[in-house]
């Protein structure tokens, strides 16, 4: 009977100068034991000890080895890659995203699957149970090395008790106990935050805000939300949600959202909100016998996007009142947090430069005097990070 796979003892993890050699060694390795005395004032002979230790426990290995003619003589040491995995998995208001990463956050396996058809919160466990539960065994894993699962999900969460109280806010699915199911079925550790928050810690992680304590992430797709770090911590409401961008009213007479109040920056600025208003004005094209623009498919954002920034002025309008709307409430945000970085992402700031150009135009002419303007950075949708940010809130508890 072959040996049974090693389990490892994560929990010496917790003692603050492991923790602290832990994250040295993720973010300066390959990495000489001295150097690490030197980067976090912890003794050598500290150093010395907690990494041999570690090498013990298979979370980390020599490597950079040079031959003197004494004999083997290891100069550096690094994060073994392989000694555990974990899972990411980012939830869209359309697609469910998965990705299997190691100790380095390298991806190993990933999927992705539409959800569009998503009518209950049992067909969206068993999605994300039977994607793991498919990777696992194709890939073999010792359960034992898996450290649990992220995920990050949009509308109102609730991080402490994993639920997610409204996805997406669309009132369709209430109240999915995300975390205590998965947790159930598949016995692993579950972490469930807003989807902007995990792509936030992923930018912390191993992204724009690496050493960039106040930061925002922005996000402009089929809804609107936000991320906020702060002293480098992430910024939670008492309800445990995700900061509430898509929801500051910029027009006190505005049409009335789906969360029930008026004129909220979603209301304006999502990709949804910008095809109904798009059709709406070709319709009136049509009525009238007013030809339209030549298009190359359906009239979706893209469409939309692409038109504008060819140079065709109908929908100028509609663009321009969505950077608009974003301008005014990303310029709440900021005065009220004051962030050194913004990182725009999103669908709609994909698709369209002329947008992201407006929102920042709007953003330097709205804000205070005195304000510091922030650097601002755009992450593209397609980037593995936001799956890789779901991942990290998993694996920083090593680190």
């Amino acid at each position: 009977m072959a040996e049974k796979a090693k389990i490892l003892n994560t929990g010496y993890i917790r003692e603050q100068n492991t923790s602290e050699i832990m994250r040295c060694v993720r973010k300066y390795g390959p990495i000489s034991r001295a150097e690490i005395g030197d980067k976090t004032s912890i003794s050598r002979s500290t150093v010395t000890r907690v990494v041999n230790h570690l090498i013990a426990e298979g979370l980390l290995e020599e490597c950079d080895v040079l031959e003197t003619i004494r004999g083997r003589h290891p100069v550096n040491v690094d994060i073994r890659s392989d000694a555990l995995f974990a899972f990411g998995v980012n939830i869209s208001k359309n697609h469910l995203s998965i990705v299997l990463t190691d100790l380095k956050t390298k991806i190993l396996d990933k999927t992705r699957i539409s959800i569009k058809s998503l009518s209950s919160s049992e067909e969206l466990i068993c999605f994300i149970e039977n994607e793991i539960l498919r990777m696992i065994g194709e890939r073999g894993l010792d359960r034992g090395r898996i450290l649990g699962i992220g995920i990050g999900a949009p509308g109102l969460v609730d991080s402490e008790n994993g639920v997610i109280n409204d996805f997406a806010l669309g009132g369709k699915m209430l109240g999915i106990p995300l975390k205590r199911e998965l947790e159930k079925r598949l016995e692993l550790k579950v972490s469930l935050d807003n989807n902007c928050n995990t792509w936030l810690f992923g930018e912390s992680w191993s992204g724009y805000a690496v050493d960039q304590p106040d930061t925002l992430f922005v996000l402009s797709s089929e809804g609107v939300g936000c991320g906020i770090l702060r002293h480098g911590e992430i910024c939670r409401e008492l309800n445990h949600r995700a900061a509430g961008l898509g929801h500051i009213s910029v027009n006190m007479h505005g049409e009335r959202c789906r969360c029930g109040n008026r004129g909220c920056v979603e209301t304006y600025c999502s990709t949804d909100m910008i095809e109904r208003k798009a059709e709406e004005l070709l319709e009136v094209y049509r009525r009238n016998g007013i030809p339209g623009p030549q298009l190359e498919g359906p009239l979706t954002y893209r469409e939309v996007a692409r038109l504008v920034d060819e140079g065709d002025g109908l929908f100028v309008p509609i663009l321009t009142e969505a950077a608009c709307a974003m301008g005014c409430g990303l310029v709440s945000l900021i005065n009220l947090y004051s962030p050194k970085l913004v990182i725009l992402s999103g669908t709609l700031f994909d698709a369209s430069n002329f947008y992201c150009k407006t929102v920042l135009r709007e953003v330097r002419g709205r804000l205070s005097a005195g304000v510091l303007l922030p650097e601002f950075r755009r992450r593209n949708v397609s980037d593995p990070l936001f799956e890789i940010g779901a991942a990290t809130t998993i694996l920083h508890e090593l680190f």
